[in-house]
């Protein structure tokens, strides 16, 4: 694939995010569809987002940063904000960034627990044009792939049929 045809949303920009949230304190983890391609696990493709893991005990300091001028312009997207995510667009490309708390645990929606494998992030960081950027692990992206369903159980449930309904 052609990287011109990515649009805003290509390697330079990945790490351009990656930099700005590293040199304020926030070690994210490349995730989702960037990290399925770093790995090969899917082929180059454009990317309607980014998404991140954050290993942190809250979203208090994330907060903070993105409510201050240090932020880059980077606009959080409120109808985004759970207990385990938040999101901002960055140069016009939505960022989605998952907490990862103590024990490895994300709590998504507040009280579903997903239990991530340790460690955490790949052994081998990649590299994007000089950059060192970590990722999740493979076994963690692949997991998670597996059991994403298990996140959302209320989104996933059968509907009954029409002819289930009309039963006596």
């Amino acid at each position: 694939m052609n990287t011109d045809d990515r649009g805003a949303n290509n390697r330079e920009f990945l790490k351009h995010v990656l930099e700005r949230l590293q040199q304020h304190g926030f070690a994210s983890l490349i995730f989702g569809g960037w990290a399925e391609e770093l790995f090969q696990l899917a082929p180059p493709h454009p990317h309607r987002d980014v998404d991140l893991l954050l290993p942190a005990e809250s979203f208090v300091a994330f907060d903070r940063f993105l409510a201050s001028p240090e932020s880059y312009d980077w606009h959080e997207i409120v109808a985004k904000r759970f207990a385990h995510k938040r999101a901002f667009l960055a140069q016009g490309v939505m960022v989605e960034v998952t907490l990862v708390g103590s024990g490895l645990i994300t709590n998504f929606w507040g009280d579903v627990a997903f239990q991530w494998l340790d460690p955490l992030a790949d052994r081998r960081p990649i590299e994007i044009d000089g950059f060192t950027a970590p990722l999740v692990s493979a076994a963690n992206l692949l997991r998670y792939r597996q059991l994403h369903r298990t996140t959302e159980p209320w989104r996933w449930r059968e509907q009954p049929t029409a002819s289930a309904e009309s039963a006596p």
